[in-house]
């Protein structure tokens, strides 16, 4: 809001000689007053006895001999943003000027906004490195005390105020040895770029703007003060309404204080020839003329001459009747002139009379032009067509901006949507609502219901391969315990045994599908016998399975890729002991295919919606429906890790990938049942996940799931609400257009007449009233009021032809 410290830098100072000068010019005794003194209960400001000599004692904090010399200046007059004045947080500068700094400011404890105001006269003062204000100059004291006086009468004279048009001070103070005044924040700007923005503004519209104005200003008059510095830019148009409220009251003084020895400050144009002079002769009118020049500026864009240039022979003040004729009314212009009368008791001597004499035009205002004046602000310019548009990218350009413009202003929709919209909004919305909290309810239901299922999913195929698994290693010991193997492995290898030994092997291979090979190694990790003719008498003292073996040992190998079957399958590995049940002489080793495990995982498998996937105890997946992914990490692999896989050639991979799935791979890590939701850097999508390790191994079973698959069925349920609210929602704004329509029309009706009315048709100013509802009469009370109006239109008429304005505008 605007408390606007620039004002400052229009005025002029006028010294006390001149003062003398125009007392004299214009006739008027120094010590004469028109005004009655003030109530004895009322302070009054006396002016500064600059002779008198204060008792010694401390001195006073801008006495004008300092007893401390000066202190450093502060970088910037400006108080820093975020500075603390009490419970004032300051926010930002709004402005700053000759006598002072206005800051956009909050109250920490009412979290309000506020305006306060900072008495600095930068020229006579400024702002210290600890923030408090100094005079510059031993000789700057007395002004810059007066002016701290001045700035405090200014706060209390606001602080008296309760008027909605006068700005509201809410609290003053001293601090920083200055002063701080605490202004209500206003939105809005001011009346001089108000009037920037508007080619014409109305007779209608001033009345009604400034008619509010002047009772706040007759409030003021009848507690004794004057504002003394009424001008465009002290007076402010709010945004949320338009109304004007009078600011910045530094000038202000009481009407019994007098002060002829001193300097005054005045605004060229705005300002009264007493206010240059000085004196006691100023008053009510001196704030009238102040009016009156501020409606001179509004009606003609002009800023009337200064008062001391008018005392001439013949006012070069042109005036307002002549500038502004054929677009104001007479009374209304004359009202203006008579209030910038140069001497004082030539103008109004209060607001009533110049109220009366003003807006006594108000009342006689044509009906058309009154009818016009009224809709000027808000009317639309003509639209071109589109089809003219079309032609000219720039108008079109306009047009498109206009609609933008429209759109976004729900206040200028037409009445008709705003209540379609209004009631299709409240018959559907709580529709929409509930739908969609009840499936975000019903998915989490579901969602946890699901969970539990792919965890006992993951379970049961965890036990199945377990099974598998056991199966073989039975077969292991029993091959491990076998006589005929012992025998062989006790004694040298002859060539009898091996073929013995072989056809053995051979028949439980075919009666065990699931093991791929068959293998009996000696203690040097020679295979003496093989079901495969290929491995016989290779050595395999290498391979992690036969070390453990000889350790007396029995040990199984996550799924691996072998060198020489090179399919995937696991190697479990059992030791032959002597027949004293304690000498390791050999081990029998079976390769148990991986496809019966791949099978098992396959039964789980929902195409691409619910997938199982086998991790190792490295956390590498070993089992994938996507080779894509077979053989990837569910996170990095530790540097250790990665290099003991590649050298053993496990998966015949160069390197392991890893697909980053670290939230899935800590869970499983944990090699416990559980299940997880997280969103899948495989599928892209958000995905749902049991888990379960399988007994007797290092694996784990995992079974994910899209969360799509689930939900699927209330997406589609959700949809066909939705379809559903569509086809009642376009019925019922059918119906809601109807009823809309049926309070609009009336509407449009009374519009039409209007028009009418502007254009002096009265004939069609009336409505037909068709029934007994509140339409009805209202457009009855319409009807009534046109038969009102024609009939003072026809004694308007009548008064003006008597006094011969139709002959002076002919």
């Amino acid at each position: 809001m605007g408390e606007n410290p620039k004002d400052s830098t229009e005025r002029t100072l006028v010294d006390p000689e001149m003062q003398r000068r125009l007392r004299a010019a214009i006739g008027e005794d120094d010590e004469r007053t028109l005004v009655e003194p003030r109530p004895v209960d009322k302070t009054v400001v006396q002016p500064v006895d600059k002779t008198r000599v204060e008792p010694a004692g401390e001195a006073a904090a801008n006495e004008p001999r300092r007893a401390l010399p000066p202190k450093p200046a502060a970088q910037s007059n400006v108080l820093p943003i975020g500075f603390r004045l009490h419970e004032y947080r300051i926010d930002g500068i709004l402005g700053q000027g000759g006598f002072g700094i206005a800051y956009a400011a909050t109250d920490v404890n009412l979290n309000a906004k506020v305006v306060i105001k900072e008495y600095l006269p930068e020229d006579f003062a400024y702002r210290t490195v600890d923030n408090t204000v100094s005079a510059r100059a031993d000789d700057d004291q007395g002004f810059y005390q007066t002016g701290l006086d001045n700035f405090l009468v200014e706060a209390r004279t606001l602080a008296t105020f309760r008027h909605p048009h006068i700005v509201r001070v809410a609290r003053f103070f001293e601090a920083h040895k200055t002063a701080y005044m605490v202004l209500e924040y206003e939105r809005g700007q001011s009346l001089k770029v108000w009037r920037k923005k508007r080619v014409n503004v109305a007779e209608q519209q001033i009345v009604s703007l400034f008619a509010p104005l002047f009772d706040g200003l007759a409030v003021v008059h009848r507690a004794g003060y004057l504002h003394r510095d009424i001008k465009p830019d002290n007076i402010y148009v709010r945004d949320e309404d338009g109304s004007l409220v009078l600011l910045d009251f530094g000038a202000a003084r009481q009407t019994t204080s007098q002060s002829a020895d001193t300097g005054a400050v005045v605004t060229p144009g705005y300002g009264p020839i007493e206010q240059y002079a000085g004196g006691g002769r100023q008053g009510p009118w001196t704030d009238i003329y102040a009016m009156g020049a501020t409606l001179f500026w509004i009606v003609t864009g002009k800023k009337p001459i200064e008062a001391p240039e008018r005392l001439q022979e013949e006012d070069p003040l042109p005036s307002a009747e002549a500038l502004a004729r054929g677009r104001y009314s007479e009374e209304f212009l004359r009202a203006i002139d008579w209030a910038l009368k140069v001497h004082p008791k030539d103008r109004p001597q209060d607001m009533n009379q110049f109220r009366a004499a003003l807006f006594a035009s108000a009342g006689e205002l044509g009906l058309q032009d009154a009818l016009l004046a009224s809709e000027e602000e808000y009317s639309q310019p003509v639209k071109e067509s589109w089809v003219a548009s079309l032609r000219s990218p720039r108008t079109l350009k306009g047009r498109f901006a206009n609609i933008g413009r429209a759109i976004t202003r729900p206040a200028s929709w037409p009445i008709a949507v705003k209540m379609t919209l209004a009631m299709v909004a409240t018959a559907l919305l709580p529709m929409v609502i509930t739908a969609y909290f009840n499936l975000n309810a019903s998915l989490d239901a579901i969602s946890k219901n699901e969970l539990r299922n792919l965890e006992q999913l993951s379970q049961s195929t965890a036990g199945r391969i377990a099974q598998l698994i056991g199966d073989s290693r039975n077969l292991a010991n029993y091959l491990g315990t076998d006589d005929d193997f012992v025998q062989f492995l006790s004694k040298p290898p002859t060539d009898a045994g091996k073929a013995d030994l072989k056809r053995k092997l051979d028949g439980l291979i075919k009666a065990n599908p699931d093991v791929q090979l068959a293998m009996v190694f000696n203690t040097a990790g020679d295979a003496l016998v093989s079901s495969d003719p290929a491995v016989m008498g290779r050595n395999f003292k290498f391979r992690e399975y036969f070390k453990v073996a000889m350790e007396g040992r029995t040990f199984m190998t996550g799924i691996v890729v072998g060198s020489v079957a090179g399919a995937a399958g696991v190697f479990y590995s059992q030791p032959v002991f002597a027949p004293d049940g304690k000498t390791v002489i050999g081990a029998v080793v079976l390769r148990i295919l991986a496809d019966p495990i791949g099978r098992i995982m396959t039964s789980a498998q929902i195409g691409n919606d619910r997938v199982p996937f086998l991790v190792d105890e490295d956390g590498v997946i070993v089992m994938h429906p996507n080779e894509k992914v077979l053989y990837s990490s569910l996170a990095p692999l530790p540097k250790e890790a990665m290099e003991e896989i590649i050298a053993d050639q496990r998966f015949r991979r160069p390197k392991i990938e890893t697909v980053n799935q670290l939230d899935l791979a800590r869970a499983i890590a944990s090699h416990k049942q559980g299940n997880i939701t997280y969103n899948s850097n495989i599928q892209k999508r958000e995905e749902i996940a049991g888990y379960a390790p399988v007994p007797g191994t290092s694996w784990t079973v995992a079974v994910s799931e899209s969360r799509d698959y689930f939900a699927e069925p209330l997406d589609r349920l959700f949809q066909n609400t939705l379809l559903s609210v569509l086809l009642v929602g376009a019925i019922f704004v059918l119906l809601a257009m109807l009823f809309a329509r049926s309070i609009v029309k009336p509407i449009e009706k009374l519009t039409a007449a209007a028009h009418a009315l502007k254009s002096g048709d009265y004939a069609n100013a009336n409505i037909a009233v068709r029934s007994n509802d509140e339409v009805g009469q209202l457009a009855r009370t319409f009807n009534v009021m046109i038969d009102v109006l024609r009939q003072r239109e026809r004694e308007r008429s009548g008064r003006r032809s008597a006094l011969g304005y139709d002959q002076e505008e002919s």
